[in-house]
């Protein structure tokens, strides 16, 4: 108790400063308040009015039509950009006709259509009267045309992918009916099944050596075992 220092006790002042008493709004909020509106109701009377002028419709009308003046560049007929405009759209319109199908050419559709068709068939079936007639019909085109298409064109056979290709490449052959399809895909699944029956009795072989050698270790081992106990 001796060692602590008293602390000394707060005054707190009994009577109100003299400028404290000057400074006190002689107003309240709400009359402050109906004054503000008054002068933003005045304010804006005061722009309508300011706005309003009662010669701009005659000064308008005094004004008269408004004129556009002409433009300086004027358009030219043989300019140079323009000719090319036109030559570029033209080439893309006929680049469009002729790419359109008419009565006279074959869509891409149709041709794809036909040579599958024909890969579909039995050997010897497209060269029967009734057959070629039918497809003339359909597809619309001539014998000779129909005799270069089947001679010279062809859509693709993907043949299975082969086991030993490490890419797993498929091939695609010519194929001229069904019976010629199914053949070559024999042959492809008949070779991947040699491949991997080679495979299998490499395995077996490789397996058999390995046993012998390990059973050839073993006999040796105990060989040697009885022969260095006598």
């Amino acid at each position: 108790m001796g060692a602590q220092t008293s602390k000394v006790a707060r005054k707190l002042p009994t009577k109100a400063r003299p400028e404290t008493l000057q400074n006190i709004p002689n107003e309240s909020p709400a009359t402050l308040g109906s004054m503000a509106n008054a002068a933003s109701e005045f304010k804006t009377e005061f722009i309508e009015e300011e706005s309003r002028d009662p010669q701009l419709h005659e000064n308008l009308k005094s004004l008269g039509p408004v004129t556009i003046p002409p433009t300086i560049t004027k358009m030219r007929p043989t300019d140079t950009m323009l000719n090319i405009m036109k030559q570029r759209k033209e080439a893309e319109t006929k680049e469009l006709r002729g790419h359109t199908v008419t009565d006279e050419n074959m869509s891409i559709d149709s041709l794809f259509t036909l040579l599958e068709q024909r890969k579909r068939l039995q050997p010897g079936e497209i060269d029967k009267p009734e057959v070629r007639q039918a497809m003339l019909e359909k597809y619309k085109i001539d014998e000779p045309t129909l005799g270069t298409l089947l001679k010279y064109y062809n859509t693709m056979a993907i043949m299975p992918p082969a086991i030993d290709d490490k890419e797993e490449r498929r091939v695609s052959v010519w194929v001229t009916d069904k019976v010629d399809w199914e053949k070559k895909v024999r042959q492809v699944d008949q070779r991947n099944a040699e491949i991997k029956k080679a495979r299998q009795e490499a395995l077996k072989d490789n397996n058999r050596a390995k046993k012998e050698k390990e059973d050839n270790t073993e006999d040796k081992a105990l060989k040697d075992l009885f022969d260095e106990g006598y």
